[in-house]
């Protein structure tokens, strides 16, 4: 068994020698003393020789050391790992081996280098063959430390390493021919399955690492206590017979990555510019595209608007209009409001077969954001009362402008109690004809003391259009609350129109905005009011002009 760090290791105090000098002091000693004094000659050279072997247990770990303790030749598990002065069993008890585990040392593979000359090749070590079956000479440094100063000293006997000075291990230490060929082991087994071309060039990192992984596995099996810090090759290439054509191979791979480069860098360069010369031509074009479409647009929105204002026929409703028929079927005459809630009761029959005007249909003004009563209104989310308007058609033919016609329809007025009502009675003028006496309160305050509104019906005066209204008994109305009534709405209106003058101004100014850009006028035969006027914007209609009532 080789003795850890190399050779047997002296002890620690040479015993005989030590003996020999005890007995040659405890004889003079005896000497002088004479007989009486050779007991205590010898118990204070004992007490000394006890004193001193125990000063020799005192050993130090200095930075970046560990010591292996042994009691009897057996190991202690824990090393010592803390720097400063320890005391362990002097020789022959206990022994202490101490050495430096942070120190980085360094293997050669394939080479030895040494100092001032060149690096000398090792072809044994260096060749090997690739997966491809190609000879190839790789050089490599690994370094390592120690990581298990126990595993280090004691697990694995080495037969050790004459290297040169760069590598000389003593016999008993795993970093000798153990690393040495575990690391021949792992790199052959690495290149062994990459190709040549692969070992060459492109896989160099990826080779590093893996050789790195694959001899710290074998030395982690063999309970070495090595860490491999690192793997770097120094020098992979094709043996020397050959190496002249895997140089040109080389080179022919590199000038086809160079070429490659410069490809990709003029088409980096290329490619912008033509995009930004195409952006610059197409972003002025889609903002030409965009003005004129947006153009055309526009004066076809203008136009018909024009148009639409041209041929309303629409009157708004005074009241808030209620629905009459129940069309829905929910009971709730503030829905299912149509055409049959608005009633013709007057107009002109030129043929004697009904009015000549009809009701065309009901729009509400306001929705959704509206309400049927003005308490509604303070008291909702509601914004405004419900307005209502009615656009009025011809039977036949057009509609005469000024032409005179009544309407019906059940609808809410809201008014307002007037001043010094008190206890009431009081009397109030509908904004509407009433149709007929039915005339009811449908909401209004509620002073609480007496449950219900406090507001209701107690005459009503056809010819005057007045309301007489009763005060519930036992409350006190005040003046400028709002209450609503619903009855029958009678209005007198005539069919109405933008004024001549009001048209012939907007169609002045439409025909103003508009002519400029005009390329054709086509004019249909069976057309008597509309001129249809094109562009590049598509077809427009416009009327060709108001007309007299």
């Amino acid at each position: 068994m080789f003795q850890p760090g190399g050779g047997p290791r002296q002890p620690e105090l040479d015993f005989d020698q030590i003996m020999g000098n005890i007995r040659d002091a405890v004889g003079r000693i005896s000497q002088r003393l004479g007989g009486g004094g050779v007991g205590l000659a010898a118990a204070l050279i004992v007490g000394l020789i006890v004193v001193i072997w125990a000063a020799s247990g005192i050993y130090t770990t200095s930075p970046g050391e560990q010591g292996v303790l042994r009691l009897f030749g057996n190991a202690q598990e824990t090393p010592v790992t803390q720097n400063g002065l320890h005391w362990w069993w002097p020789s022959p008890i206990g022994k202490k081996d101490v050495v430096r585990t942070d120190l980085v040392r360094r293997l050669e593979l394939g080479f030895r280098s040494g100092d001032g000359v060149s690096d000398t090749p090792v072809p044994d070590e260096a060749q090997m063959i690739s997966g491809d079956l190609n000879i190839i000479d790789v050089q490599m440094v690994v370094q390592y430390d120690i990581k298990d100063l126990s595993s280090y000293l004691f697990r694995v006997d080495d037969p050790g390493e004459d290297a040169g000075s760069q590598r000389n291990i003593a016999a008993g230490l795993p970093d000798g021919r153990t690393l040495k060929d575990a690391t021949e082991a792992a790199v052959r087994l690495v290149v062994g399955q990459r190709s040549l071309a692969e070992v060459l060039a492109e896989e160099r990192v990826n080779l590093e690492l893996d050789t790195k992984a694959k001899l710290q596995e074998i030395l982690d099996g063999y309970n070495t206590g090595l860490n491999i810090v690192s793997v770097e090759l120094q020098k992979v290439e094709a043996p020397l017979e050959v190496q002249a054509a895997f140089n040109d191979v080389l080179q022919a791979r590199q000038d086809k990555v160079t070429a490659t480069n410069q490809a990709q860098a003029y088409e980096n360069q290329v490619l912008p510019e033509a995009r930004g010369r195409a952006a610059q031509i197409i972003q002025p074009a889609e903002a030409f595209k965009r003005a004129r479409i947006e153009r055309a647009q526009g004066e076809s929105d203008q136009f018909l608007s024009i148009l639409a204002q041209f041929n309303d026929r629409s009157v708004t409703l005074e009241n808030v209009l209620q629905d009459t028929d129940n069309a829905d079927g929910d009971n709730d005459p503030t829905t299912g409001i149509g055409l049959s809630d608005i009633s013709i009761i007057s107009a002109p029959d030129l043929d004697g077969n009904g009015f000549d005007i009809l009701v065309a249909g009901v729009n509400v003004q306001g929705a959704p954001g509206c309400a049927f009563t003005a308490i509604e209104v303070l008291t909702t989310e509601a914004t405004q009362t419900c307005r209502f308007s009615a656009s009025m058609a011809a039977q036949s033919g057009d509609l005469t402008i000024g032409e005179k016609f009544s309407i019906a329809y059940l609808g809410n007025e809201d008014l307002t109690i007037p001043q010094f009502v008190g206890k009431g009675p009081f009397n109030v003028r509908l904004s509407n004809k009433a149709v007929d006496a039915n005339v009811i309160v449908v909401d209004g305050p509620d002073g609480g003391v007496t449950p219900g509104v406090d507001v209701s019906v107690l005459g009503f005066n056809s010819s005057t259009n007045i309301v007489t209204f009763s005060v519930q008994s036992g409350e006190i109305l005040r003046a400028g609350d709002q209450f609503t009534v619903q009855y029958m709405n009678r209005e007198d209106r005539t069919v109405p129109a933008t004024s001549l003058v009001t048209q012939e101004r907007l169609y002045l100014e439409a025909m103003e905005d508009i002519l400029p850009g005009i390329n054709k006028i086509i004019v249909s035969p069976d057309a008597e009011t509309v001129l249809i006027l094109g562009n590049d914007g598509g077809l427009i209609p416009v009327p060709l002009g108001p007309s007299a009532p």
